[in-house]
């Protein structure tokens, strides 16, 4: 029922808009048809790794650029899919973090990459980001390693993504995409572009999947509907509207217990969550940009966002197996929700006159966040969680999930509320030296004021402000290969974000990092040998971290500094128009002042592919994916490798078949974790058939 009531708002919502498009906005951003390059970017693209509009050529810093078709290609559905296909992303998702976070360059967390959608940062609250998650509606995912605070703000030491929604067209357009699988999996994915008027078009895109995936009680279910009306009012200005919608019902499964550091191999497949779990993401973003060439030499960009998120989880969390009784407790009977109100604005000035050597963007932001979360186990609570007591013991062997009331009577109240300002100022340059060579820079000053409560215990208000920045050179061998060089800094708050700081965080300061990077890279367009080399360095200062051995949040532990140094190497080499091979590969070694590898890190990572075609109708696509051993003391998580595998058929220039294989050699491996115990089992071997038409 829920389904359909779903569908059935998605198809009003849709039609709707069409019907109030005969007054929307448009403009138009049709682009030359390129050949779909699987791994290094085009050296005429303009990314987001910069606000002048640089080139990746021209951007001093290590950047893949993620064809949005290339993603579908290869039918991933998810952004986590595809981006973690980039040198030295490691996917360590897990419910906790709304499915989605990813280790980079020898750093964890949240903290670790920013999550932007069309350039905006919609702030980490709690851990959690879940919006957006979906690729049907993707034009291309751009990937900045490196600290990013410099361009988005507080986060990012090991990089950002920015995923670019696809553009409405003017040319009357649309595709289809119905999928089934093993494990009642299904996917249908529609979207359609083209003219209203002369100066206005449209786009919708909608995506519906579900799945009862590879655990018992694994089932989830997500919806994905995205409005965008575009207004070209004269040659010079346009004015763009979008409104987004998501709906997920996730996998309500935080890992199988583990022992003597390994898997159990009975408890594989089970799912020891109870049987009312719930988790739901429901996130909502409507946002206005206007973009106004003044001149020839001067643009001006202006654009507002309002994101609402609800989310919900009721869950039994933790597990740990009883090798005697051969039995399964079960704790941590936990209910929590988050509701936030996010609006944003940010504006900024590029300057780029005809024949100077300087081109120069400067801009002001601001972002007003509100969060409330209700628990069951808030201090104000007349009846929390009582951790010691509230457990179960289930029988793995004859499991019965049972319901969240056999561990736990604790109802959830308001336990914390948050309220955050923010402003900041930033500006960056380009100046050519030479026909050759070129000095980039950039500043950016951020203010956060932040008023945190949580009932029953105390106000934590907390007022911090800092300066990041970066300088870079980059010289031109050829027309495409470039040398560059970077310093840059960053900052992030030791809570990982500035919206729900702890207890033993609410005096501390921004912890700052910096980075050193040199690299080469060499991007072509067509047939022939892309490829690009970085060199890194990166320390974070005067990491604050609770005392584990204490039971006080005033306590913590300062760490004097965490490194992380490597390399890492990417190419595309198009032999022929026919045939390509893709990799990259990462090395790094990451390490505390006092010499210990930091928890969940992997240090190598790999990922090789291919995409052949060997006869006209016919086209195969595989890739692997490396990760090295997770470091943790006493539990390390172990490499794996994993090869996915499709085989696409094209009955006709508007019809074609795919058949895919997830984890083609059924690989068993752990995804991530979850906490110390639980180990999150990998996507087996799972085969699904698309069909994809175009009309």
């Amino acid at each position: 029922m829920r389904k359909k009531q779903l569908l059935n708002k998605a198809i009003i919502t849709a039609m709707g808009s069409l019907l109030l498009a005969q007054t929307g906005f448009a403009q138009d951003y049709s682009e030359p048809e390129e050949i779909i390059i699987f791994g290094t970017q085009s050296a005429l693209d303009n990314i987001s790794g910069s606000r002048l509009n640089l080139s990746v050529l021209e951007t001093p810093a290590s950047v893949d650029i993620i064809d949005g078709d290339a993603i579908r290609e290869r039918i991933d559905t998810s952004v986590l899919e595809a981006v973690t296909r980039s040198a030295g992303f490691v996917n360590e998702a897990n419910p906790g973090n709304g499915h989605f976070s990813i280790q980079s360059r020898g750093f964890s967390g949240q903290g670790a990459v920013t999550k932007l959608y069309d350039g905006s940062n919609y702030f980490t609250i709690a851990g959690t980001v879940t919006f957006p998650f979906d690729t049907w509606g993707v034009e291309r995912i751009e990937v900045l390693k490196g600290p990013s605070s410099v361009l988005y703000g507080e986060g990012g030491i090991g990089g950002a993504i920015n995923i670019i929604p696809r553009r409405p067209e003017f040319e009357n357009s649309g595709d289809v995409r119905v999928m089934v699988g093993e494990n009642s999996t299904a996917f249908f994915g529609i979207d359609y572009t083209g003219r209203l008027t002369d100066s206005t078009a449209f786009r919708v895109d909608y995506s519906h999947s579900e799945s009862d995936n590879w655990v018992n009680n694994g089932e989830s279910e997500a919806d994905m509907l995205s409005l965008a009306l575009l207004w070209e009012v004269n040659d010079d200005l346009s004015i763009t509207a979008r409104y987004d919608f998501g709906d997920q019902e996730p996998m309500k499964y935080f890992g199988t217990p583990i022992a003597n550091g390994d898997f159990i191999d009975s408890l594989v497949g089970l799912n020891f969550n109870v049987g009312d779990a719930a988790i739901t993401y429901e996130d909502s973003s409507f946002r206005i940009k206007a973009d106004w060439n003044i001149s020839a030499a001067a643009n001006l960009q202006a654009e507002v966002y309002q994101l609402d998120s609800e989310r919900y989880w009721r869950n039994a969390e933790g597990y740990v197996y009883d090798d005697t009784s051969m039995t399964v407790s079960r704790w941590d009977p936990l209910i929590i929700g988050h509701d936030v109100d996010h609006t944003g604005f940010r504006t900024n000035l590029t300057l780029s006159p005809e024949n100077s050597r300087l081109k120069t963007s400067v801009g002001v932001e601001g972002n007003d966040i509100g969060f409330v979360r209700p628990s069951n186990f808030g201090a104000a609570n007349p009846n929390p969680i009582d951790w010691g007591a509230d457990t179960d013991t289930v029988d793995p062997f004859a499991f019965n999930a049972g319901t969240l009331a056999d561990l736990t009577d604790a109802p959830a109240l308001l336990d914390n509320w948050a309220d955050v300002s923010q402003w900041a100022v930033f500006g960056e340059a380009q100046y050519s030296l030479t026909e050759n060579l070129a000095l980039v820079g950039a500043l950016r000053y951020d203010d956060f004021d932040t008023r945190y409560q949580r009932l029953g215990s105390f106000d934590r208000s907390q007022t911090v402000d800092v300066m990041t920045g970066r300088i870079g050179a980059v010289y031109d061998l050829n027309d495409n290969t470039a040398l560059y060089a970077q310093y840059g800094t960053g900052a992030s708050h030791p809570s990982s974000t500035v919206v729900t700081i702890s207890g033993s965080h609410r005096e501390a300061d921004l912890v700052e990092s910096e980075q050193i990077e040199i690299g080469i890279k060499n991007v072509l367009q067509g047939t022939g040998l892309q490829w690009s080399v970085a060199l890194f360095d990166i320390s974070k200062n005067n990491l604050i971290e609770d005392d584990p051995d204490s039971a006080d949040p005033n306590d913590v532990i300062v760490i004097p500094q965490q490194t992380s140094r490597g390399i890492e190497l990417g190419m595309n080499y198009a032999l022929t128009d026919t045939f390509q091979v893709h990799g990259n590969l990462a090395a790094l070694n990451a390490e505390t002042s006092t010499g210990e590898t930091p928890s969940d890190i992997a240090e190598t990572t790999w990922n090789f592919g291919f995409v052949w075609d060997p006869i006209s109708d016919l086209s195969l696509i595989a890739d692997a994916r490396y990760v090295d051993e997770r470091y943790h003391a006493s539990r390390p998580m172990h490499d794996y490798t994993v090869v996915d595998a499709s085989a696409h058929w094209a009955v006709n220039d508007d019809l074609r078949i795919s058949l895919k294989a997830d984890n083609l050699f059924d690989e068993l491996y752990a995804s991530g974790s979850y906490w110390w115990g639980t180990w999150i089992v990998g996507k087996p071997r799972t085969l699904s058939l698309a069909l994809d038409y175009s009309f």
